[in-house]
Protein backbone atom coordinates (compact mmCIF):
# COMPACT_ATOMS: atom_id res chain seq x y z
CA UNK A 1 0.00 0.00 0.00
CA UNK A 2 1.34 3.53 -0.72
CA UNK A 3 1.70 5.82 1.91
CA UNK A 4 1.64 9.23 2.15
CA UNK A 5 1.99 11.70 5.29
CA UNK A 6 0.28 14.86 5.11
CA UNK A 7 1.39 17.53 8.37
CA UNK A 8 -0.80 20.53 8.52
CA UNK A 9 -1.21 23.37 11.40
CA UNK A 10 -4.78 23.30 12.10
CA UNK A 11 -8.46 21.38 11.95
CA UNK A 12 -9.30 24.07 8.87
CA UNK A 13 -6.47 22.09 7.05
CA UNK A 14 -6.82 19.22 8.02
CA UNK A 15 -10.55 18.46 6.98
CA UNK A 16 -9.65 20.63 3.29
CA UNK A 17 -7.45 18.21 2.77
CA UNK A 18 -8.81 15.28 3.49
CA UNK A 19 -11.90 16.27 1.27
CA UNK A 20 -9.58 17.06 -1.23
CA UNK A 21 -7.63 13.88 -1.57
CA UNK A 22 -11.36 11.88 -1.37
CA UNK A 23 -12.29 13.65 -4.41
CA UNK A 24 -9.45 13.17 -6.24
CA UNK A 25 -8.96 9.84 -5.41
CA UNK A 26 -12.37 8.60 -4.36
CA UNK A 27 -13.54 7.47 -0.91
CA UNK A 28 -13.03 3.49 -2.00
CA UNK A 29 -8.85 3.85 -3.18
CA UNK A 30 -7.65 5.73 0.13
CA UNK A 31 -7.81 5.32 3.63
CA UNK A 32 -7.55 8.51 5.77
CA UNK A 33 -6.24 8.63 9.08
CA UNK A 34 -6.35 11.48 11.23
CA UNK A 35 -4.01 12.48 14.19
CA UNK A 36 -3.25 15.13 16.49
CA UNK A 37 0.34 15.97 17.92
CA UNK A 38 0.62 17.58 21.33
CA UNK A 39 3.34 18.36 23.44
CA UNK A 40 6.84 18.12 23.03
CA UNK A 41 9.37 20.78 24.73
CA UNK A 42 8.51 20.54 28.30
CA UNK A 43 5.56 17.88 28.16
CA UNK A 44 5.55 14.53 26.63
CA UNK A 45 4.92 14.25 23.17
CA UNK A 46 2.17 12.35 21.83
CA UNK A 47 -0.11 11.17 19.15
CA UNK A 48 -3.64 11.45 19.38
CA UNK A 49 -5.99 9.19 17.31
CA UNK A 50 -8.82 11.86 15.71
CA UNK A 51 -10.07 9.80 13.40
CA UNK A 52 -9.44 6.02 12.12
CA UNK A 53 -8.80 4.90 9.33
CA UNK A 54 -11.82 3.23 7.48
CA UNK A 55 -11.45 -1.11 7.15
CA UNK A 56 -8.63 -1.63 5.03
CA UNK A 57 -11.03 -3.32 2.05
CA UNK A 58 -7.98 -3.60 -0.73
CA UNK A 59 -7.59 0.26 -0.79
CA UNK A 60 -4.47 0.88 -2.63
CA UNK A 61 -3.34 4.44 -0.72
CA UNK A 62 -3.15 5.09 2.95
CA UNK A 63 -3.03 8.71 4.05
CA UNK A 64 -1.62 10.07 7.64
CA UNK A 65 -2.98 13.68 7.89
CA UNK A 66 -1.22 15.00 11.28
CA UNK A 67 -3.32 18.48 13.03
CA UNK A 68 0.39 19.91 14.33
CA UNK A 69 -1.55 22.99 16.53
CA UNK A 70 -0.26 25.71 15.08
CA UNK A 71 1.72 26.75 12.01
CA UNK A 72 4.63 26.96 13.83
CA UNK A 73 4.82 23.41 14.49
CA UNK A 74 4.23 22.14 11.42
CA UNK A 75 8.42 22.04 10.36
CA UNK A 76 9.30 20.71 13.99
CA UNK A 77 6.59 17.93 13.73
CA UNK A 78 7.96 17.02 10.47
CA UNK A 79 11.60 16.75 11.32
CA UNK A 80 10.42 14.35 14.58
CA UNK A 81 8.44 11.85 12.49
CA UNK A 82 10.92 12.26 9.41
CA UNK A 83 12.85 8.82 10.22
CA UNK A 84 10.11 6.93 11.72
CA UNK A 85 8.21 7.52 8.49
CA UNK A 86 10.55 6.58 6.25
CA UNK A 87 11.00 3.23 8.63
CA UNK A 88 7.50 2.59 8.23
CA UNK A 89 7.59 2.62 4.33
CA UNK A 90 6.09 6.14 3.80
CA UNK A 91 6.79 7.29 -0.15
CA UNK A 92 6.73 11.34 0.58
CA UNK A 93 5.55 13.84 2.75
CA UNK A 94 3.92 17.04 2.68
CA UNK A 95 3.99 19.90 4.81
CA UNK A 96 1.03 22.52 4.54
CA UNK A 97 0.24 26.13 6.22
CA UNK A 98 -0.37 29.60 6.30
CA UNK A 99 1.98 32.80 5.63
CA UNK A 100 0.29 35.04 7.65
CA UNK A 101 0.71 35.93 11.00
CA UNK A 102 4.24 35.65 11.13
CA UNK A 103 5.55 36.24 7.42
CA UNK A 104 3.41 38.71 4.90
CA UNK A 105 4.17 38.75 0.82
CA UNK A 106 7.75 40.10 1.17
CA UNK A 107 9.14 37.90 3.56
CA UNK A 108 7.58 34.26 1.98
CA UNK A 109 11.03 33.71 0.86
CA UNK A 110 12.56 33.59 4.09
CA UNK A 111 9.60 31.82 5.18
CA UNK A 112 10.65 28.65 2.61
CA UNK A 113 14.30 28.81 3.19
CA UNK A 114 13.64 28.05 6.65
CA UNK A 115 10.95 25.10 6.22
CA UNK A 116 13.56 23.46 3.83
CA UNK A 117 16.35 24.07 6.43
CA UNK A 118 18.20 21.10 7.85
CA UNK A 119 15.17 18.95 6.85
CA UNK A 120 17.44 15.49 5.68
CA UNK A 121 17.71 14.97 1.98
CA UNK A 122 18.70 11.48 2.61
CA UNK A 123 15.04 10.69 3.98
CA UNK A 124 11.95 10.52 2.26
CA UNK A 125 10.91 13.76 0.06
CA UNK A 126 9.58 16.33 2.17
CA UNK A 127 7.04 19.35 -0.06
CA UNK A 128 6.17 22.65 1.65
CA UNK A 129 2.99 24.29 0.54
CA UNK A 130 2.41 27.56 1.72
CA UNK A 131 -1.18 29.13 1.32
CA UNK A 132 -0.79 32.45 0.63
CA UNK A 133 -1.91 34.45 2.63
CA UNK A 134 -3.92 32.44 4.59
CA UNK A 135 -5.74 29.09 3.04
CA UNK A 136 -8.97 31.09 3.70
CA UNK A 137 -7.85 32.50 0.29
CA UNK A 138 -8.65 29.45 -1.67
CA UNK A 139 -12.13 29.52 -0.01
CA UNK A 140 -12.61 33.06 -1.28
CA UNK A 141 -11.46 32.11 -4.94
CA UNK A 142 -14.33 29.33 -5.21
CA UNK A 143 -17.21 31.57 -5.06
CA UNK A 144 -19.28 28.96 -6.35
CA UNK A 145 -19.51 28.09 -2.61
CA UNK A 146 -20.77 31.34 -1.39
CA UNK A 147 -24.41 30.84 -2.63
CA UNK A 148 -24.76 27.19 -0.90
CA UNK A 149 -23.50 29.42 2.44
CA UNK A 150 -26.68 31.64 1.60
CA UNK A 151 -27.65 32.83 -1.52
CA UNK A 152 -27.46 36.56 -0.87
CA UNK A 153 -23.43 36.22 -1.30
CA UNK A 154 -23.11 36.92 -4.54
CA UNK A 155 -19.77 38.25 -6.46
CA UNK A 156 -21.97 41.65 -6.97
CA UNK A 157 -23.24 42.03 -3.49
CA UNK A 158 -19.70 41.12 -2.57
CA UNK A 159 -18.22 43.81 -4.75
CA UNK A 160 -20.53 46.51 -3.71
CA UNK A 161 -19.92 45.98 0.00
CA UNK A 162 -16.69 44.79 0.53
CA UNK A 163 -14.97 46.64 -2.53
CA UNK A 164 -13.00 43.40 -3.99
CA UNK A 165 -14.21 40.86 -6.13
CA UNK A 166 -13.37 37.36 -5.35
CA UNK A 167 -13.99 36.13 -8.63
CA UNK A 168 -11.69 38.17 -10.97
CA UNK A 169 -8.73 39.79 -8.32
CA UNK A 170 -6.00 37.48 -6.90
CA UNK A 171 -7.24 36.28 -2.95
CA UNK A 172 -3.51 35.69 -2.71
CA UNK A 173 -2.97 39.65 -2.81
CA UNK A 174 -5.53 40.06 0.31
CA UNK A 175 -4.20 40.61 3.61
CA UNK A 176 -6.57 39.07 5.71
CA UNK A 177 -8.29 36.26 3.25
CA UNK A 178 -9.96 35.18 7.13
CA UNK A 179 -11.46 38.37 8.01
CA UNK A 180 -12.24 38.97 4.17
CA UNK A 181 -14.09 35.85 4.07
CA UNK A 182 -16.04 36.25 7.01
CA UNK A 183 -17.41 39.58 6.01
CA UNK A 184 -18.53 37.70 2.49
CA UNK A 185 -20.46 35.57 4.88
CA UNK A 186 -21.77 38.27 7.00
CA UNK A 187 -23.55 39.78 3.70
CA UNK A 188 -26.18 36.64 4.18
CA UNK A 189 -26.57 36.40 7.45
CA UNK A 190 -23.44 33.85 8.61
CA UNK A 191 -20.36 33.67 10.10
CA UNK A 192 -16.87 32.18 9.15
CA UNK A 193 -14.68 30.96 11.86
CA UNK A 194 -11.48 29.12 11.81
CA UNK A 195 -11.89 26.80 14.33
CA UNK A 196 -15.43 25.63 12.53
CA UNK A 197 -14.90 25.80 8.97
CA UNK A 198 -17.06 22.13 8.25
CA UNK A 199 -19.76 24.26 6.70
CA UNK A 200 -17.25 26.02 4.32
CA UNK A 201 -15.08 22.75 3.13
CA UNK A 202 -18.74 21.00 2.68
CA UNK A 203 -20.06 23.62 0.56
CA UNK A 204 -17.06 24.08 -1.83
CA UNK A 205 -17.15 22.83 -5.62
CA UNK A 206 -14.04 20.46 -5.41
CA UNK A 207 -14.04 19.83 -9.01
CA UNK A 208 -13.58 23.37 -9.71
CA UNK A 209 -11.25 23.45 -6.87
CA UNK A 210 -9.00 20.97 -8.33
CA UNK A 211 -9.36 21.77 -12.19
CA UNK A 212 -9.95 25.62 -12.36
CA UNK A 213 -8.37 27.00 -9.14
CA UNK A 214 -4.96 25.25 -9.87
CA UNK A 215 -4.65 27.65 -12.36
CA UNK A 216 -5.44 30.82 -10.07
CA UNK A 217 -3.43 29.39 -7.65
CA UNK A 218 -0.03 28.03 -7.99
CA UNK A 219 0.68 26.78 -3.97
CA UNK A 220 -3.10 24.75 -4.67
CA UNK A 221 -1.75 23.72 -7.84
CA UNK A 222 1.75 22.12 -6.78
CA UNK A 223 -0.56 20.56 -3.67
CA UNK A 224 -2.82 18.73 -6.48
CA UNK A 225 0.40 17.71 -8.47
CA UNK A 226 2.01 15.90 -5.60
CA UNK A 227 -1.51 14.21 -4.46
CA UNK A 228 -2.04 13.28 -8.28
CA UNK A 229 1.89 11.93 -8.61
CA UNK A 230 1.65 9.94 -5.42
CA UNK A 231 -1.77 8.24 -6.54
CA UNK A 232 -0.15 7.33 -9.62
CA UNK A 233 2.91 6.35 -7.91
Amino acid sequence: MNRLAVFVEGYTEVIFVTRLLEEIAGEKHVRIEWRKIQGGTKTKRSSALVRAAKPDTGQMYYVLVFDCGGDRLVKPRIVEEHANLTRKGYQRIIGLRDVRPDYSHTTMGDLLAMLKKYVKTSLIPVDFILAVLEIEAWFLSETKHFAIIDPAITVSAIKAALGFDPEHDDMQQRLMPAEDLSDCYAIGGKVYEKHNAQLTVNALQFEHVYMGLVNKLAPLKRLVEIIEEFLAS
